[in-house]
């Protein structure tokens, strides 16, 4: 449940901070846009949500893993391991964790490099997408974490219940 919670976090993480670029990167396709005659003017509604979603996100994220690993460092003895703290995930002091662990890693690895690959070839199919089609890049990049995780979290779950 730990894992599932962290991937979430992390995911939306990623998620809000490519709504909060989206819009920066909106007002500067209106400024192309203009420049090259397409539009005679525009209006530009600034709105600060996406950054307060962001910040809310970090900051939860932030307290949850301080609260991870005070929780942690209280269940522990006194010689934790560094690994302990950096990897709130699972146990480090389970063999079978961190093999599965590695495993899950080199799976997760294998599919964003894939994905990456995928995502960065489907640009040449939409030539003027930085004018009309701005939305695909921002988000289509932003997936290739999002992804990772999920398919990281799903092999650790699958590979753990065997």
């Amino acid at each position: 449940m730990r894992l599932t919670f962290t991937v979430i976090l992390r995911s939306l993480l990623f998620v809000s901070l490519a709504v909060m670029v989206y819009d920066s990167v909106r007002v500067e396709q209106k400024f192309e846009l203009l420049g090259r005659g397409y539009i005679d003017g525009f209006s530009v509604n600034i709105s600060n949500q996406a950054g307060i979603i962001f910040l809310v996100i970090f900051i939860l994220f932030f307290i949850l893993n301080v609260i991870q690993i005070v929780v942690m460092k209280r269940n522990k003895s006194k010689q934790a391991k560094v690994e302990d703290y950096l990897l709130p995930e699972y146990d480090t002091s389970d063999e079978r964790a961190v093999d599965i662990t590695g495993r899950a890693v080199r799976f997760s690895f294998g599919f964003i490099l894939m994905y990456t690959f995928i995502i960065l070839g489907s640009y040449m199919f939409i030539p003027t997408y930085f004018l009309d089609y701005v939305w695909y890049p921002m988000f289509s990049t932003a997936s290739i974490p999002v992804f990772g995780l999920i398919v990281y979290l799903i092999s650790f779950k699958i590979l753990y219940a065997r």
